[in-house]
């Protein structure tokens, strides 16, 4: 500490001025102590009074070290190399979703629909229909019980789920005019299956779609005379992330 004072004799009123001047000091080592400051000047007045004029250099606190310091490295989903999704999208939100591509004689459509959803669901919300001509006012609106609904369907294991034909779909199936010794192991009923991966879809000719022939049948819009009642005795809650 470096103190400028008055020249001064030992009296009385120097002493009284000195016991100030240790008061100060005592305070001033109190306010480096909270500040931080590694050393200050004190100057006295003309009146004898002590004060603090200066600071001459602060050392850098722990804050300051953290606001200098690098900081964290974060990686946005646009700058990752190894980001496995396009554009930033989250994965999550691209994983959720699957492809339905349908094969007619005339055309080919694809479409996009959340996984787990009703493939005859997403079919009709996309203004496509697994049912051939009449069939789409005639049908058993997803019950599983009329077979109109049949579609050959592709894709890689758990594509589809069940992966097996159902009961319901086994009885339908081996029901006249269905042939089970003739048809495809592909054949199932679109109202009993969910949508978990890309799948492509072949409807045959037929009322039921029931002839095992080459041919594939026209592509029909779909009709949606009921409403919502076309589909919801089969659908679920991932089938209203289809429209």
């Amino acid at each position: 500490f470096v103190i400028i004072g008055s020249r001064s004799t030992i009296s009385a009123t120097s002493r009284r001025r000195m016991s100030r001047r240790n008061c100060l000091m005592t305070s001033a080592c109190w306010w480096i102590h909270m500040s931080g400051a590694s050393s200050f000047c004190l100057r006295s007045s003309p009146q004898g009074s002590m004060r603090i004029i200066s600071t001459i250099e602060r050392r850098a606190s722990t804050s300051d070290e953290q606001q200098h310091a690098e900081p964290n490295t974060v990686y946005s989903r646009d700058t990752r190399d190894d980001d496995p999704t396009p554009n930033g999208s989250p994965l999550g939100e691209i994983d959720a979703f699957a492809s339905v591509t349908f094969e007619t004689r005339d055309k080919q459509q694809s479409i996009e629909v959340r996984k787990g959803a009703t493939l005859r669901t997403s079919m009709l919300k996309n203004g496509m229909s697994p049912h051939n001509g009449r069939s789409r006012l005639i049908n058993c609106r997803g019950l599983g019980t009329c077979g109109t609904c049949a579609v050959e369907i592709y894709g890689r294991e758990g594509s589809i789920l069940p992966m097996e034909r159902t009961a319901q779909e086994r009885i339908r199936l081996n029901f006249p005019p269905h042939n089970l010794a003739k048809q495809s192991d592909n054949l199932r009923l679109a109202c009993q299956v969910q949508v978990h991966d890309n799948v492509v879809i072949r409807k045959r000719t037929g009322f039921w779609g029931q002839d095992t022939s080459d041919e594939l049948a026209e592509a029909y819009p779909a009709e949606l005379w009921f409403g919502e009642l076309e589909y919801i005795l089969h659908s679920n809650t991932a089938d209203s992330g289809t429209e």
